[in-house]
């Protein structure tokens, strides 16, 4: 493969998925590490890419875009799916649970069957699919906050969610995030980072769910330290094992294997 075609299939993968490491692009274009290392420089430098540990990353045009939901839900779609699944298990016998607005925590509407359980989210994607689930009744109660509605992320935000998630307790929160360090949680807009801090301040316990593409990055809105973290489920790759070997230092349970779950849940 020349080239030109090889750097335009790079182009076109990315216009799909967020990340492309090093590994992966081996094994797509069948070209050595040295040659795919070349072409991930060049393409950063013509922009729209960002070099990272690894391989690289598409980057938006605007550091506080809000990605339309649409969008977002293809990137690592079966991980998500499985990582969806291994929370669900985790947090089965809590009896309320916050659910912030990610595609990942969407995923959680899927698997979300108990009529005893009440979910709190500012997602309407998650509400659709629950309700696609039960359309008579006999699934999770479900409470959604007020808030403006933004329609490209398919989320309610805003003083006025946030208001309404301070008027309730919930046993679990269940986040997602843009990024996740041993410096803490971030998220790339703040309004989101916002009301998951509320969530946060008005539960017992914050789970935390991410796909392998999000160890080892950060973003301008930090959200919380480790310290307010309880778990963490993700995946482990060659890329992210030396984060999350810290993560787990810092004494945060990191499920990193989206098909088992602790037998020792609390």
């Amino acid at each position: 493969m020349g080239i030109a075609a090889r750097r335009k299939r790079i182009q076109e993968y990315l216009s799909e998925h967020e990340m492309l490491t090093v590994d992966n692009a081996v094994r797509l274009l069948h070209a050595s590490p040295a040659t795919i290392r070349r072409d991930f420089a060049d393409i950063a430098l013509d922009g729209g890419v960002a070099r990272v540990r690894g391989g690289i990353r598409r980057i938006l045009n605007r550091q506080d875009e809000l990605i339309p939901f649409i969008l977002r839900e293809k990137w690592y779609s079966s991980e998500k799916r499985c990582l969806a699944w291994s929370v669900h298990e985790y947090l089965k016998t809590a009896g309320s649970i916050f659910v912030d607005g990610g595609t990942t925590t969407a995923h959680l509407g899927i698997f979300l069957r108990n009529p005893e359980q009440v979910v709190i989210t500012n997602s309407l994607s998650l509400c659709n699919i629950i309700a696609e689930l039960f359309p008579s009744g006999g699934g999770p109660e479900v409470r959604i906050t007020g808030g403006r509605f933004h329609p490209e992320s398919g989320l309610f935000l805003g003083p006025q969610a946030e208001t309404s998630v301070a008027a309730y307790h919930a046993e679990a929160t269940v986040l997602s995030a843009r990024g996740v360090t041993p410096s803490g949680i971030y998220n790339h807009n703040e309004l989101i980072a916002g009301i998951n801090r509320r969530m946060i301040e008005h539960s017992d316990r914050v789970i935390l769910v991410a796909d392998h593409s999000k160890i080892g990055v950060s973003a301008m809105n930090r959200v919380c330290s480790l310290r307010q973290i309880e778990a963490l489920f993700t995946v482990e790759t060659e890329e992210n094992r030396n984060v999350l070997a810290e993560i787990r230092a810092a004494g945060v349970k990191v499920f990193s294997d989206p098909l088992s779950i602790s037998r020792d849940r609390p």
